[in-house]
C-alpha cells in the first residue's frame, strides 16, 4: 500500500509544481488529463446505456406476442361479424372459383406432362399450411 502511495506522489507532484508555476506545459498536462478523463467518461456512459439496452431486449418478445394476440382478437371480432351476415351468394362464388382453380391446374398439368387435357382427371385439390417453395 506504501508503493502504491509512493508511486502516485511521485506522479503527481512533479505536476502539481509545473501546473503551480503556470508553465506551458503543466497547462498542457491538465489539459490533457482533463481530455482523458472526458473521453473514458463518455466511453463508460455509452457502455452502461448499451448494456441496459441489452437488458431489455428479453421483453422484445413479449411485445411481439402482445401485438400478434392483439391481431388475432382483432381478426376474430372482424370474423364473428361477417359470419352472422347470411352468405348464400358467396358459395356460389366460391365454386365457381374452385372450378376456375382445377380448369387451370389440370391446364397446367396437361402442359407439362404433353398430353390432353381430357386424359387427366382432378380428384381433389387440398391447400397446405405451410407455404415451401
Amino acid at each position: 500500500m506504501k508503493k502504491k502511495l509512493m508511486a502516485c506522489a511521485a506522479f503527481l507532484l512533479p505536476t502539481l509544481a509545473l501546473t503551480g508555476c503556470g508553465s506551458q506545459f503543466g497547462d498542457k498536462m491538465v489539459r490533457a488529463g482533463m481530455n482523458t478523463l472526458m473521453g473514458m467518461g463518455t466511453v463508460f456512459v455509452v457502455l452502461i446505456f448499451i448494456a441496459f439496452l441489452i437488458s431489455r431486449f428479453k421483453y422484445i418478445s413479449q411485445l411481439e406476442n402482445w401485438f400478434r394476440n392483439r391481431k388475432t382478437k382483432n381478426e376474430q371480432a372482424v370474423t364473428e361479424t361477417v359470419a352472422e351476415e347470411p352468405a348464400a351468394d358467396e358459395e356460389e362464388i366460391d365454386e365457381t372459383d374452385d372450378l376456375a382453380l382445377v380448369a387451370v391446374i389440370t391446364a397446367a398439368l396437361a402442359a407439362s406432362l404433353e398430353t390432353s387435357p381430357d386424359k387427366l382427371i382432378v380428384r381433389s385439390i387440398r391447400r397446405k399450411s405451410t407455404n415451401r417453395w
